[in-house]
Parts: C-alpha cells; sequence; structure tokens
C-alpha cells in the first residue's frame, strides 16, 4: 500500500514540480460514520469537508491533527442538505469554492446533473439549506451527472465538470458568470470549452499551486483507482493522456485532495476504511 500511494503522489504529480514520485507514506485508513457512502472530499480554509449521501445528503467537517499521528477530527458541524427537511441533495457530488464566485455543490440523481450555488457559511450555521440556496442549474449539457471544480485556465477561473460512464464523455469548463444566472447548462453562453476525457471520472481536483488538473476515476465502473494527470488544461483531448492504475486498493474511490504542502486524503464509498491518510516522507 505504501508503494502505491508514492506512485499515485509523484506520477500524478500532486506535488511540486513533476517527473519523478515524491516518496509518501501511508499513515492510516479511517472509518469516518455518518457520510454513508463518500462521495469526495474538499479542503478549504484549513479544514476538510467530507461528503456523502447518508440517511439524507451530508457535509460533514474535518479538522486534520497531526499529533501524535495524523487523523481526521470532526469539528461537530456537519450540513444536512434539507430544506424545509425534504432531503434536497440527495447524492452530492461535488463541492467547490471561490473567493469572488462562492460556492457550487453538485447532485447527481437518477444520472441527472444539478449545479446549486450556496452561501456555505449560512449552510453551516444553519446546519441545512434552508436559506443557503442562493440558485441552481441544471446540468443538461453532462452524461450522467455532475461534479463541478474550479479551475484556472489561461488566467480565467472556470467551473469544470466531467461525465461519468463508459464514454464517449468529455470534461466541460462552464463560465461561473453565467452559470450563476442560467437555469440549464445547455443555454449560449455557459459551456465555454469541453475536452474528450477517459471513462468513470468520479471527481476533478485542481491542485492550485502546480495549475494540474487531476481526473479521478474508476478503472470499470464502480470500482479500482485510477488517476489521469492534465499537466496541460488546454489541451485538446484528454484521452491522449497516460492514465495511473493502482492495482490495490480494489474498492470504489470517489474523490481525493491535498491537504496544503504536506498530506493528502483519498475518500472510497465503503462503510468501513472509507478515508485514507497519507504524509510526505521527506
Amino acid at each position: 500500500m505504501r508503494y502505491l500511494l508514492l506512485l499515485l503522489w509523484g506520477v500524478a504529480g500532486w506535488g511540486q514540480g513533476g517527473g519523478g514520485a515524491i516518496p509518501l507514506t501511508l499513515v492510516r485508513h479511517q472509518t469516518l460514520p455518518g457520510l454513508g457512502a463518500a462521495q469526495g472530499v474538499t479542503y478549504h480554509r484549513g479544514l476538510v469537508y467530507i461528503y456523502g449521501d447518508a440517511e439524507t445528503g451530508v457535509i460533514r467537517e474535518y479538522r486534520l491533527v497531526v499529533s501524535p499521528g495524523p487523523r481526521l477530527v470532526e469539528t461537530g458541524r456537519v450540513i444536512r442538505l434539507t430544506r424545509g427537511g425534504e432531503d434536497l441533495l440527495s447524492h452530492p457530488t461535488g463541492l467547490t469554492f471561490h473567493p469572488k464566485y462562492g460556492c457550487f455543490l453538485g447532485d447527481t440523481f437518477k444520472r441527472v446533473g444539478r449545479i446549486y450555488r450556496i452561501d456555505f457559511e449560512r449552510a453551516l450555521a444553519d446546519g441545512n439549506l434552508d436559506n443557503a440556496v442562493l440558485g441552481m442549474t441544471l446540468d443538461d449539457a453532462a452524461v450522467n451527472g455532475t461534479r463541478p471544480e474550479f479551475v484556472l485556465h489561461d488566467g480565467r477561473w472556470l467551473l469544470a465538470t466531467s461525465d461519468y460512464g463508459p464514454g464517449p464523455n468529455f470534461v466541460r469548463f462552464y463560465d461561473p458568470v453565467r452559470l450563476a444566472t442560467a437555469r440549464r447548462t445547455s443555454e449560449p453562453g455557459v459551456e465555454v470549452r469541453r475536452v474528450p476525457c477517459g471513462p468513470f471520472v468520479q471527481n476533478l481536483h485542481f491542485v492550485k499551486h502546480s495549475g494540474r488538473l487531476v481526473l479521478i476515476q474508476n478503472q470499470v465502473a464502480g470500482l479500482r483507482w485510477r488517476f489521469t494527470p492534465v499537466v496541460d488544461i488546454g489541451a485538446a483531448d484528454y484521452r491522449d493522456l497516460k492514465p495511473i492504475d493502482l492495482p490495490r486498493p480494489t474498492d470504489e474511490l470517489e474523490g481525493g485532495t491535498t491537504l496544503g504542502p504536506t498530506f493528502a486524503v483519498y475518500v472510497s464509498a465503503m462503510r468501513d476504511d472509507n478515508v485514507t491518510l497519507a504524509i510526505r516522507s521527506r
């Protein structure tokens, strides 16, 4: 397992620079309850947010504790993705933040994607979405759901998302200003560009310090870990890029993120050992 994480960090370019592997040591698996099947993880303002499809859609807040050994600890703050007591986002599939454009949260239900614009601080304060939904856009341009992530491309911040399925699939780039007021992503001006990509993309992770985009994938539908690093976001076809396939773990990888320059965290849909923490060993 230590070898697999070393390979992931270095080849996928999640560390500094490119090229050779940056050694990682697996710290621990954790079982974090109350998430249902975890669907993704986001690092925001020094805190970790993991979202899943429990009895309702849910986002739970954690902090990284380093001593005596790195682990995630609940802060106690939870957002039930309900409005008026009804489950609004039952299957969250993407949480992303931008200081100017705000917070966007994806939901995929029966293969249909919806992108919500959220007042995240209001949601944290209330513990639900009763007063926090600022808008919703049907992602009808997508195939089998949505998984939004802010990316910087040619000096412009865009909201990227991707299809999930055997293909053909695309990573799509949306204008966040136009998206914020659109009813559908198929409306003129919302989609800026689209790029073909490989199958079974569960999530996207943009590495700000390197400017790289990582496609977080399954090797087959719902199983095994795959990563495709995109060094040149402007490339015409991401299918030309070589993916990194890991022989283990064999569960359903759902998301991953870096926690600053030292740590990384990955989540899977398993009920046990649903979080994996790793640390750079140099």
